[in-house]
């Protein structure tokens, strides 16, 4: 989905750039032409270059919003582990902690008997 979406955008920014290059036979008919009918060309490929410039704002917009709802899940799933990782390691420490009263009282309770 991804190379797709970049292919899309490729293409758009590729049109883009061509509007953007006055192309030689253009120039070179300017000088037999109207000046009317240059204006109206020009003005033409202006309003073609916007749109496809809009377009591929439009898709770049798409895209951005894409990544920053990614990037939402990410640190939702992020904040999950963490309290996860926490919660263990709070189990972990507690056990730790009960082990080591049972082996306290496991030496203790060897203590007594060896007075006995």
């Amino acid at each position: 989905m991804r190379a797709h979406a970049r292919e899309g955008i490729a293409v758009v920014i590729n049109e883009s750039a061509d509007l953007f290059e006055a192309k030689p036979e253009r120039r070179e008919s300017i000088m037999g032409d109207d000046l009317m009918a240059v204006l109206g060309s020009r003005i033409q490929r202006l309003v073609e270059r916007h749109r496809a410039t809009q377009r591929a704002v439009s898709e770049m917009r798409d895209a951005v919003a894409a990544r920053d709802r990614r990037i939402v899940e990410l640190d939702a799933k992020l904040a999950a582990s963490e309290r996860s990782r926490d919660e263990l390691v709070a189990r972990i420490d507690g056990l730790i902690q009960q082990v080591d009263e049972l082996l306290q009282a496991a030496d203790d309770g060897n203590e007594s008997e060896a007075a006995e």
